[in-house]
Parts: structure tokens; C-alpha cells; sequence
């Protein structure tokens, strides 16, 4: 045998060789990133589903919100007759309760503002008249009002402007929050209504 036979043949083997652990190295590295993928694929997968169950769990909320929104008008019936005033004026504070603590959970930004508008007006008659109307008229409008956005909300339809007369007092909210802000000062009080945007 010819040395350079033997040179080729070594030559050879080292080349299949170098190329076979050349292989395996790029096999184990695509292994690696294949694992890998498959790991944050999984996980994305499972932060999606965290999402999709919260996401279902606010709508959940929101829902159980707006049900007891409308249950607190049920079991706290305002009369505009026959009905006296202290126990009018208990109703339409329950109310505001629900209202205040429910309202957080409703998702629709623009149905969170004036459900607190709502609420804001109800705490608001019970210390007094509100735009000319007395306790028990706002507290019969508020239902009315909440009934009627809560109907556009529940068939997915666009908020429609207020009823007669809560449309009124929605008006007159800059007057009414004046007037109410200096029964406070007068009474020796610094408290000073925020804007109902925050909530």
C-alpha cells in the first residue's frame, strides 16, 4: 500500500469523523432550541390561559355586579307616593351602598362613570334636594336611569342619553355640587367632593 492511500484514507476517516461529531453537536443544538421553543410555547400558552380565566372572572364579576345593582332597586323600593320620607331616604342610602361598592367591578368605562354618577346623586339627596327634586324624585329617576342603561348594556348597545329629569339633574351636577359643597363649609367641614372620574 501507497502512503498516500493510507494518507486519503486517514484524511477520510478523520473528515467523516469530525463530520459525524459535527453533526451530533448541531443535532443536540437544534435539539436544544426545539426544547426550548417547546417551553415557551408552553408557557404562552399558559399565560394565555391565566388571561382568558381572569378575563372570564372580571366578566363574572361584572356581571354579579350588575345584578346586584338591579337587585338593590328591588329589594329597596322608592315610592313617589305613600311611602315616608325617613324610609325613602333609608332605600335610596342602601342603594347608594350597592351602587358605591358595585360599581368597581363594571368593566365598561363609560357605564362605571354613570353608574357613579348615580351614586354620587343619591348620596347627594339624601342631604337634601338635588336640582329642585326632592330625595324620593331622584331616587325614582335613579331607578329608572339605571334600568334603562343597564338593558343597553346587557343587549351590547350604545348608552343612551338620560331619561327626562335625570337628564336635568345631571345638567345641574356643577350647581348642585356648589351648593352642597358650601352646606359643608358651613357646617365647618374642609371635605371636598373629588371628580368622578377617579372611581
Amino acid at each position: 500500500m501507497e502512503w498516500w492511500t493510507i494518507i486519503t484514507v486517514l484524511i477520510g476517516g478523520l473528515i467523516g469523523l469530525s463530520g459525524d461529531f459535527i453533526g451530533r453537536l448541531g443535532a443536540r443544538r437544534q435539539a436544544q432550541i426545539a426544547r426550548r421553543e417547546s417551553l415557551e410555547d408552553a408557557e404562552m400558552a399558559r399565560s394565555q390561559a391565566i388571561e382568558d380565566d381572569h378575563r372570564k372572572e372580571k366578566e363574572a364579576r361584572e356581571l354579579l355586579a350588575i345584578e346586584n345593582i338591579l337587585f338593590a332597586y328591588f329589594e329597596n323600593p322608592v315610592r313617589l307616593v305613600n311611602q315616608p320620607m325617613e324610609e325613602a331616604i333609608l332605600s335610596i342610602a342602601k342603594i347608594g351602598r350597592v351602587l358605591g361598592f358595585e360599581q368597581s367591578f363594571i368593566l365598561d368605562g363609560e357605564l362605571r362613570l354613570r353608574v357613579v354618577e348615580i351614586c354620587h346623586f343619591l348620596d347627594l339627596a339624601t342631604a337634601g334636594d338635588v336640582g329642585g327634586y326632592s330625595p324620593v324624585e331622584v331616587g325614582f329617576l335613579a331607578r329608572n336611569e339605571t334600568r334603562m342603561l343597564m338593558g343597553a348594556w346587557a343587549r351590547g348597545e350604545d348608552l343612551p342619553e338620560s331619561i327626562e329629569g335625570w337628564g336635568e339633574i345631571r345638567c345641574s351636577r356643577a350647581e348642585i355640587e356648589a351648593r352642597w359643597q358650601q352646606n359643608l363649609r358651613n357646617a365647618g367641614l374642609r371635605v371636598v367632593i373629588p371628580p368622578l372620574s377617579i372611581y
